[in-house]
């Protein structure tokens, strides 16, 4: 037999016992010889074994090839049993054995027992009592009894076997070494707990069957089940656990195939509420780190989608990381389709962060990217939205040149910066802030009373801030309001709409423009629009009229005048019916080169009539005629001026020649 050859034979073998070299040292022909010692045992040996034939003590062997350790072999008693005294022993029996297999590289493996036999005939051997393995790593096996099959180079422990590594302790009806894989193959159930249960790490641990790769340090199990002495538990169909170099700890641990469990509950007492504490995952992989006290420190989700929820909320993306602290899930961040439904409202954007309080509940929750948020019938959009700690609101913003934006009903809002506050049931926007004020085709109800135009049709409004209160029906307009509706608009400082009260309040620098609608622009007389300036204008759609205090002025087309106060009253469509002007008015019609002057003036647009009340009244063409009266009313679009007299009075008419 050539070096060589022995060598692939002892490869193949793994090491085969130290029983394989003391059948070798029997054989004649310069092997290490055996020293006489006292008779044998009286038992027979093995079936089919003999009798005991030969004794050695203290024996220590070492294989090598070409200067390479292949196994070494202890044992305090060794015992030959054959079918003869001086025929070669056919079995071989030692007590207190050890057996060390020197792999093609990396650490070796060692085996040890309280007896072993070695069969000569079918080169198998048996380690019984007390059987353990070990190796550098920290790995320990323990059973009573061990098949060691050097063709396989494999050792079979076919009953139950006790594996650790660090905190691991795992419990196995069977397990196979493949000492050239230096594979472990547990056969299931498996089950196991965790020895390190302070560090707050894996505690329980259960699956179908699952096998130990001693060079990585992964623990793989299938269809596992684990748990943490926090209540965290985990269930996949495949689940890798990855120990630290130390192996005292777990380092990472990777599940796939139907990731499900619960994450952190904390517990009620741990300041985690049972509903907030206990967040429920699933996903199609996910992945654990652990820190190097053995606490969890961050959970990665993947899936399609993965979710993360609890009794109040309901978190999916593509992918979710738990950041936990202190043992508790500390922070959230998901990214690609992340959809987070919570207490009515659905949330969806590209990324999201959610980090939570002591109690369990979500605080300072961001969404990045593509950001809609559908709640109590309204629908949001923006680049970014953050939940701010003061509550349940929500600041929303856009992208530069694009503007965040809330919609509800037919109306909408939009905006730089836009809050939603949903306790107070208000939408504030701020910053170029635009609204669409529109009727709700869902309820077919009118727009928001909006004094300008048709309630049928949508009005539109901006100003530097707008805020939308659903509780009190409220909008207000702050800072270079206006609203609009095909020519008719209302320009103001501030302007508030109260659906409630069905009125509109302007104040400061008010300017109102009432266009004719379509159906009168006939001619350009009846195109001409009534503007109303003043200081303040108070609108009441009960009423359909319009007051304006502290320095009126009205003008239509070339007609204009002015007052203390002014009253304006609309059709449906929002047309001027008439505008009545007092106090100290004075008139000027410049398509006549007329003037006047009246205590109070009733413009009436659709007839092209004007009516001037005074003590008296006067009017004044261009040439300097002058007529006056308690009534005055101008017709025939201004060329004509009928006078009525006062009671009992008389009326005055003062006619100018070319040379006067």
């Amino acid at each position: 037999m050539t070096t060589r050859r022995r060598l692939e034979f002892v490869v193949l073998a793994c090491g085969a016992l130290f029983l394989v070299l003391l059948a070798v040292s029997f054989r004649p022909g310069g092997r290490p010889s055996q020293r006489p010692g006292r008779p044998g045992p009286s038992e027979p040996g093995a079936e089919g074994a003999g009798e005991p034939t030969t004794l050695l003590d203290g024996f220590d062997f070492t294989e090598s090839v070409e200067g390479k350790p292949l196994l070494r072999i202890k044992a305090d008693r060794t015992v030959g049993y054959g079918t003869a005294a001086g025929l070669a022993p056919n079995l071989y029996a030692g007590e207190k054995v050890t057996l060390t297999v020197y792999p093609d590289d990396g650490a070796p493996v060692t085996v040890l027992a309280d007896r072993a036999d070695y069969d000569e005939r079918t080169r198998e051997s048996k380690l019984n009592g007390n059987v353990r393995w070990t190796d550098t790593n920290g790995a320990l096996a323990e059973t009573d009894t061990v098949f060691f099959h050097p063709t396989k180079r494999t050792l079979d422990a076919p009953r139950t076997v006790h594996f650790t590594r660090g905190t691991i302790d795992l419990s196995a009806p069977s397990a196979v070494y493949d000492l050239k894989d230096k594979v472990v193959h547990f056969a299931g159930p498996v089950e196991g707990a965790s020895q390190g249960g302070e560090t707050g790490g894996l505690t329980s641990i259960k699956a179908r069957q699952g096998l130990y790769r001693r060079d990585p340090g992964v623990l793989e199990l299938d269809d596992a089940v684990v748990g943490s002495r926090a209540g965290d538990r985990l269930e996949a169909g495949h689940l890798v656990l990855k120990m630290g170099d130390a192996g005292h700890r777990p380092e990472w641990a990777h599940a796939t195939g139907g990731v499900r469990g619960t994450l952190l509950p904390g517990g009620i007492g741990d300041g985690a509420t049972e509903s907030h504490g206990h967040r429920r995952y699933e996903g199609d992989e996910s992945m654990t780190s652990f820190d190097e006290s053995g606490h969890v420190r961050s959970v990665t989700l993947k899936g399609a989608p993965a979710r993360l929820s609890d009794d109040h909320r309901r978190v999916s993306a593509s992918q979710i990381i738990v950041a936990v602290t202190d043992g508790k899930a500390s922070e959230a961040n998901a990214a690609g389709n992340v959809v987070i439904d919570s207490e009515g409202r659905v949330a969806r954007s590209d990324k999201a962060r959610l980090a939570f309080a002591e109690d369990g509940t979500a605080r300072n929750v961001v969404l990045d990217g593509s950001v809609r948020i559908d709640e109590d019938g309204r629908a949001a959009t923006a680049t970014r939205a953050v939940q701010l700690d003061t509550g349940d609101v929500w600041l929303l913003t856009g992208a530069p040149g694009q503007s965040a934006h809330v919609e509800s009903g037919g109306s909408k809002l939009s905006a730089d910066r836009v809050e939603v506050d949903r306790p107070r049931q208000q939408v504030r926007g701020e910053g170029a802030a635009r609204a669409v004020f529109a009727p709700d085709p869902k309820d077919k109800r009118p727009a928001p009373v909006s004094f300008v135009g048709d309630r049928k049709k949508p009005t539109f409004g901006k100003a530097d801030r707008i805020a939308l209160d659903d509780a009190a029906k409220v909008a207000t307009l702050t800072g270079g309001a206006s609203l609009w509706q095909d020519d008719s608009s209302l320009f103001a400082d501030s302007i508030t709409l109260s659906d409630a009260e069905k009125t509109v309040v302007a104040v400061q620098n008010v300017r109102a423009v009432m266009a004719p609608s379509a159906s009168r622009r006939k001619t350009p007389d009846e195109k001409a629009a009534s503007v109303v300036t003043s200081r303040r204008m108070r609108y009441s759609d009960t009423e359909r009229s319009a007051r304006f205090e502290n320095g009126v002025a009205v003008t239509r087309g070339g007609w204009s005048a002015s007052g203390g106060e002014a009253t304006t009253w609309l059709d449906e469509k929002g047309d001027v019916v008439s505008t009545e002007i007092s106090g100290d008015v004075k008139m000027t019609d410049r398509s006549v080169g007329r003037t006047g002057t009246a205590e109070k003036a009733l413009d009436y647009p659709k007839e092209d009539r004007t009516v001037l009340w005074g003590s008296p009244a006067s009017v004044t063409d261009s040439g300097g005629s002058r007529v006056a009266g308690a009534v005055l009313t101008i017709v025939d679009r201004g060329r004509t001026v009928q006078i009525t007299a006062p009671e009992g009075g008389k009326t005055e008419t003062v006619h100018r020649t070319r040379s006067d």
